[in-house]
Order: structure tokens, then C-alpha cells, then sequence
């Protein structure tokens, strides 16, 4: 059974610089009524915490090709992209 004090042990896998960055830009966002932006901004940490934590595993199974890697990159920012474009070009 786990107490009240067993959270105190908790490990966090990101740093908590990191989250606290991002969760000061997503209020930021949400405050300005930037909705857009806000999940921009998900999107994008997400990608990087992915990378953060995963990118050795996708090394590893990649085997040592840095294609892999360019790959990720590449069509990580160009959904990025693209999500910007259907955000900001939606019609009304």
C-alpha cells in the first residue's frame, strides 16, 4: 500500500526545469488566449521529451545509422509544421 510519503521518492525521468518551462509558456499561451500556440508548444515538448528519454533506445535498434536520427528530426519538425499551418490557415 502506498502513503502519502512515498511520493517524496519519486524519480522524475525529466528535468524539472523542463517542465516548468513548458508548463510556464502553456499558461502563458493559455492566458493570452493563444490556444495555438499552446499546442504547438505541446507538441514540440513532447517531440524533444521523446527524443530526451527514447533517443538512445532508437539509436541502438537504428543500429548506429544516423539516417534514423534525421529522419526523426525531419519529420518530427515537419508535423510540426504542418500542424501550425492547420492551426493558423484553418477556415472560419
Amino acid at each position: 500500500m502506498m502513503s502519502i510519503y512515498d511520493l517524496g521518492f519519486v524519480n522524475l525521468a525529466i528535468p524539472a526545469w523542463q517542465m516548468a518551462v513548458y508548463i510556464a509558456l502553456v499558461s502563458l499561451f493559455m492566458i493570452g488566449r493563444k490556444a495555438n500556440y499552446s499546442v504547438l508548444m505541446t507538441y514540440m515538448f513532447g517531440l524533444y521529451w521523446g527524443y530526451y528519454l527514447f533517443g538512445q533506445d532508437l539509436l541502438t535498434a537504428a543500429k548506429g545509422n544516423p539516417a534514423v536520427e534525421t529522419a526523426y528530426i525531419t519529420f518530427g519538425l515537419a508535423l510540426a509544421a504542418l500542424s501550425l499551418m492547420a492551426l493558423f490557415y484553418e477556415e472560419r
